[in-house]
């Protein structure tokens, strides 16, 4: 097949090398019964650049990208996820356009969150004061901003690829604070109401 490779950044042909059968113990969300839950994992080679994908195919769903990961929690706002999924794709290739689309997925965040005024650096302040996001995580916020200038301007410095692989464990480090964690609160509060309920 020929698809995107998040190693090299290119579309290219894969070749598949191993097929792995699973199968586990699956719990349904709305009556607690117990299910089997069986997929396959299907390992692929890059015939550009050598590395490893890996496939999971559950049912009738298309073969989804689990190694490595490159998407966003679903319960992440499209246009983040859109901002992010364009980074994603030039990280290798370009850390600095990589930082400056990192840097645009903060902006787009703080939008989200209805902080619209002053620059990217208030705008986080003010996440971090209303308890949206720790103060650590509003450093780091703070240092994702400084090197996405860095690599918006034409000087002699470049994001180094070390600090790409940063940003993005960082960028991620946020927005599992704001969205995702929040999310899967909600969800076993449901859960768990549900099976009050059956009890």
């Amino acid at each position: 097949m020929i698809e995107f490779c998040p190693h090299c950044c290119n579309r290219a042909k894969q070749e598949m090398v191993h097929e792995q059968y699973h199968r586990s113990i699956a719990w349904g969300v709305a009556d607690g019964e117990e299910d089997e839950c069986e997929g396959t994992y299907l390992i692929y080679k890059c015939t550009t650049c050598d590395e490893i994908l890996v496939y999971y195919h559950l049912f009738d769903f298309p073969p989804s990208l689990v190694y490595p990961d490159i998407s966003l929690d679903d319960s992440v706002p499209d246009r983040i996820q859109k901002i992010y999924g364009e980074a994603v794709r030039i990280k290798h290739l370009s850390p600095n356009s990589f930082a400056v689309q990192i840097r645009r997925a903060l902006e787009a965040l703080c939008l989200d969150r209805g902080v619209q005024d002053g620059v990217l650096a208030r705008k986080l302040k003010v996440l971090s004061e209303r308890g949206e996001i720790p103060s650590i995580l509003s450093e780091a916020g703070d240092i994702l901003r400084l090197i996405g200038n860095v690599g918006a301007h034409a000087n002699e410095i470049d994001v180094h690829p070390l600090q790409a692989m940063a940003i993005d464990d960082f960028f991620q480090a946020i927005v599992d604070y704001v969205y995702v964690s929040p999310a899967r609160i909600q969800h076993f509060n449901a859960m768990l109401q549900k099976y009050k309920s059956k009890a």
